[in-house]
């Protein structure tokens, strides 16, 4: 009868180097890079070396399946919680039906390191597993705007000068999209500047934690900071960005966060730039509103990027981003499980700050 076992890597382990894991025939085990392994030590969050960074799942000794866990913060009215949050859930192809991925993720929900857990960006596979373990889930619609159709034609077998031309033809009812909105882009640009920063304003932080909501992630200046110094790829061509919003008398208005991610091969694409506009924030939604930001955001991006992701929860906010050529393209998910049963108005969506860039979503 074969053997299945969790291994379980400590952050004093990885920091170390004193985990082994005997038999890495999959790679699994090899996702540990040095970028990933930076990552995660960087975390603000990660107080203790004690608890897990990785769980590991051992088929007769094999490395099959691996999660990894960090910590986070959640803001309850005025008190800070520490949580855990994890995610980079896989399972090799051959042992999927096996039942290991329902263990990593049981692995996390009953282990006692924290009362909390939190986690997003869902597959289709994992999202019912965490509905039956009494998470609640939340729901926002995605919208995605193409922004650049060359390798969608070249996925189909174009190339040379017919890819040019197609392309040229296929982007033009973008380009026209977007000339449509550069008069409000242009209106936006003669009330506002918008620096790129490097270092995070302290402002910053504390507009995206005072918004009003009773809960939300904290996305503090360290944990907006970490996100934009840290990736777990290290692709030369992955970047994350941030950009504060000043009104023409120097007073901060506003803020967002984006990142753009290299893939060699995803589905029948091939060397494509996803982009995403993962965190915002605003003083006022009648002087700078969440649809404002966005545009803003939209020409920030590189000219050859194949489409920018966003998310919303605000009516209004879903008029304005098809105007600006965004269609919806399903739900983005995030869970909350409180194994105390402590805050007992939790399940309320409406009373969470949600944002695409929330848990591990940005440094993926």
């Amino acid at each position: 009868m074969s053997e299945i076992i969790s291994q379980k890597i400590t952050y004093k382990e990885l920091r170390d180097r004193s985990y082994v894991i005997k038999d890495d025939r999959y790679g699994i085990a090899a996702f540990m890079t040095e970028s990933v392994r930076q990552t995660l030590l960087a975390c603000p969050n990660n107080n203790d070396d004690s608890k897990t960074a990785m769980y590991f799942k051992l088929y007769d000794g094999i490395a099959v399946g691996r999660m990894m866990m960090l910590g986070t913060r959640i803001k309850v009215g005025d008190e800070i919680i520490m949580v855990q949050t994890g995610g980079a859930i896989e399972v090799h192809n051959e042992y999927r039906r096996k039942g290991l991925g329902v263990g990593l993720i049981m692995n996390c929900m009953t282990n006692t390191e924290y009362d909390v857990y939190i986690g997003s960006l869902y597959s289709t596979m994992a999202l019912p597993i965490f509905r039956k373990l009494n998470n609640y889930i939340f729901e926002i619609p995605q919208f995605v705007k193409f922004c650049n159709l060359r390798a969608m034609l070249k996925s189909m077998g174009m190339e040379g000068v017919l890819l040019e031309l197609c392309s040229a033809i296929a982007n033009l009812p973008i380009k026209c999209i977007d000339f449509m909105n550069r008069s409000r882009l242009n209106k936006l640009k003669k009330k506002f500047n918008t620096k790129e920063e490097t270092i995070i304003p302290e402002w910053a932080g504390r507009m995206a934690t005072s918004d009003g909501h009773k809960y939300m992630e904290l996305h503090d200046r360290s944990w907006l900071q970490w996100n934009l110094d840290y990736n777990l790829m290290g692709h030369m061509r992955d970047k994350q960005s941030f950009y504060a919003i000043y009104d023409k008398k120097g007073k901060p208005q506003g803020f967002f966060m984006t990142k753009e991610r290299f893939e060699e091969r995803a589905g029948r694409y091939q060397n494509i730039i996803r982009g995403t506009i993962v965190e915002w924030a605003t003083t006022d939604t009648d002087l700078l509103s969440e649809a404002d930001i966005v545009l803003m955001a939209i020409s920030t991006f590189s000219s050859d990027t194949f489409h920018v992701t966003t998310v919303t929860s605000d009516k209004n906010t879903e008029k304005r981003l098809k105007l600006l050529g965004f269609i919806r393209h399903g739900n983005f998910q995030m869970s909350f499980k409180d194994k105390k049963e402590q805050f007992k108005d939790a399940s309320d969506q409406n009373l969470w700050r949600l944002r695409y860039g929330c848990c591990n979503t940005i440094i993926l």
